[in-house]
């Protein structure tokens, strides 16, 4: 009996400190539509979205846009729990002025919530407008 449960606690404690990894590959392209100088040279990073109230969101790779707004990135994340895949998204720091105004005063961030494909297929991300 002891045995039973000491082999059920061990496994449960397995189970919840093993980590699923999924790792990512993102094609896109950037448009600030106000500005078309203000797509180049823009930050773009790929998040894993973690709920629990005491985690924080963790970095998965980051990468630059080109002057033509267009940017590949990698990179993997774990998440606590053989259940519980990472929650991809991406977080694009930009100076793309808004709407109405012809200069960008703070920086902006726009986010883009991404599906669960995880390599060995690669996700493309059609013009994305920076608004």
């Amino acid at each position: 009996m002891f045995t039973t449960f000491f082999i059920l606690n061990f496994l449960l404690i397995l189970q919840l400190t093993t980590g699923y990894e999924a790792c990512y590959k993102i094609f896109g392209k950037l448009k600030c539509p106000t500005d078309e100088y203000r797509h180049g040279n823009v930050k773009v990073v790929l998040m894993d979205k973690d709920y629990l109230p005491w985690e924080t969101d963790d970095e998965m790779g980051y990468n630059i846009t080109d002057y033509k707004g267009n940017f590949e990135i990698n990179g993997c994340g774990e998440d606590v729990g053989g259940w519980n895949c990472p929650d991809p998204y991406l977080q694009i720091i930009h100076r793309c002025p808004e709407k109405g105004h012809t200069v960008a005063i703070a920086r902006r961030t726009k986010i883009i919530y991404l599906n669960q494909t995880h390599l060995p297929e690669v996700m493309h991300i059609d013009t994305a407008l920076l608004d």
